[in-house]
């Protein structure tokens, strides 16, 4: 049988790619796919999605990185859905709430090991919108009254990190994908000699829009690796995948840096790239320095697209420079902030489930207020800080008040205040300081947090205090409490639980 044309503009030069690509290879565990069996695929489960009892409307995709994923990715696509790519971390409280506010039709995912249909190398869970996740009702997830109509023009749909509220669903039309894939050509050279080796998740704009759609467009070979990255096994992923192109978050570099060892199968690296958490000067030095890889810190953001980058990186040199056609303005805030303004022809439509929410921050000419401080210097982009009050652990944006409102449910916790602490290292994790009315320990507390909150949500340092400094209108005193943290921070042992008890005012 034939296959069926690409129903959407993303879709069919994505199926054109791959049908004219001699080069394109996938590798995920011990599978590898052509681009001729990724289509054969694709198309098989496009066939499946396409039956009366799973609509292919709204495909929400919750799962970790697999040529599954990619199937399952264009096999929506092709049948003429749209698929939204979630955070495979998110708990089942916060998905339930977005399959309800986004009108989901079917959600897949990986999360049971009895999982059906198989889709390339990747067992899913595959259900519609109307039965309910593990250990919630169906009424929790049903659909809002007035489920939300997707624009004219979209064909793909990705989701913020939620920093302050549940994720806001973004909608891209596909011609505002396709010009952050070819911007990215551009600027990154990628060809069908690369090979690409990305450990972010598919999901993220680190991979979608630096490996996923260039790579299939450029027909480069890609590989997506599944095991946990520690630093020992991605190691062992350069040395068999000799990559030309590096994908990964701050974290993997500062693991590869942490150790003595030089590193092998980088001989052939061009192109390290980095984003989402600022990159120790630290660790590009030793990496230039000890390995001759250069990290390319690039910014980019979830409404935007990518934004800069930088061939030629340096340590602590910056973002790099503007892509093409992205636009950066600079507006001075609080007599000394300058909040960095982007325009793009990648930028989303709309938040689907926040009528009005993305349009309130684009200024009357269309540039998004990204909330970043930053400048230009030599052309390059410096960022200097957030204007915002999310906090940023390891690449991800947490919601201080969707944790503390979590924390507070615990029938013994009175007040609490949620912050980034220092680790040994100096790197920033995820603390709450905790005043209760009975005995409670950390271990407690975080299982309290295990099902109504995703794990990298979950405080990793809690200290214990008879009572949070506040002001007289409420508000906790930032002074006084960094000040107790200090002191109690200092005198711990890394590693520790850290429950001491902090003195502390009402």
């Amino acid at each position: 049988m034939a296959s069926p044309e690409p129903a959407g503009l993303l879709a069919g030069r994505l199926v054109e790619a791959l049908r004219a690509s001699g080069s394109f290879r996938l590798t995920s565990g011990d599978r590898t796919w052509d681009g001729a069996a990724l289509l054969h695929q694709a198309t098989d489960f496009q066939r499946w999605l396409g039956k009366p009892d799973r609509p292919a409307a709204r495909v929400l995709i919750r799962a970790r990185n697999s040529g599954g994923y990619l199937i399952a990715l264009l096999g929506t696509l092709i049948a003429g859905g749209v698929p939204m790519l979630l955070d495979p971390l998110t708990s089942d409280t916060a998905l339930a709430e977005l399959v309800s506010s986004c009108g989901v039709d079917l959600v897949l995912d990986d999360q049971s090991a009895t999982s059906l249909p198989e889709i390339g190398d990747q067992r899913y869970r595959a259900r519609p919108a109307g039965l309910a996740p593990t250990g919630h009702r169906a009424s929790a997830i049903e659909h809002a009254a007035d489920v939300p109509e997707l624009a004219p023009d979209t064909e793909l749909c990705r989701f913020t990190s939620g920093s302050t509220r549940t994720a806001a669903c973004i909608e891209f039309a596909g011609s505002a994908v396709l010009a952050a894939a070819d911007s990215w050509l551009a600027a990154s050279r990628l060809m069908a000699q690369d090979r690409l080796l990305c450990f972010a998740g598919l999901y993220n704009g680190l991979a979608f829009n630096t490996s996923l759609i260039p790579g299939l467009l450029a027909g480069a070979s890609l590989t997506l690796p599944i095991g946990l990255p520690t630093g020992g096994y991605v190691r062992r992923q350069l040395a068999a995948c000799q990559p030309t192109v590096l994908v990964a978050f701050p974290a993997i570099y500062d693991a590869l840096a942490g150790t003595g060892t030089a590193l092998t199968g980088v001989a052939r690296l061009r192109l390290s790239l980095s984003s989402a958490a600022r990159l120790s000067p630290d660790t590009a030095r030793t990496l230039a320095v000890r390995d001759g890889v250069r990290v390319s810190d690039y910014y980019g953001l979830a409404e935007t697209g990518p934004v800069t980058l930088d061939l030629d990186p340096v340590p602590d040199g910056g973002q790099g420079r503007p892509l093409p056609r992205a636009e950066l303005r600079f507006a001075e805030r609080s007599g000394y902030e300058r909040e960095v303004w982007v325009r793009t022809p990648s930028m989303g439509t709309r938040y689907l489930n926040y009528p009005g929410g993305f349009e309130a921050k684009l200024t009357s000419d269309g540039y998004y207020r990204s909330g970043d401080e930053g400048y230009l210097r030599d052309g390059r982009l410096y960022l200097s800080g957030r204007l915002g009050k999310g906090i940023n652990i390891n690449g991800r944006k947490v919601s201080a008040d969707e944790i503390r409102q979590v924390l507070l449910t615990h029938p013994v916790v009175r007040d609490c205040h949620v912050l980034a602490l220092p680790d040994q290292d100096g790197q920033p994790v995820l603390g709450a300081l905790v005043a209760t009315t009975g005995e409670l320990t950390a271990a407690e507390l975080r299982r309290h947090c295990l099902h109504r909150l995703a794990p990298y949500q979950i405080p990793n340092r809690i200290l214990f205090t008879s009572a949070i400094p506040r002001s007289g209108s409420g508000k906790p005193q930032l002074a006084r409490i960094e000040q107790y943290l200090a002191e109690q921070l200092q005198s711990a042992m890394p590693g520790s639980e850290n429950q001491q008890s902090v003195k502390g005012t009402s």
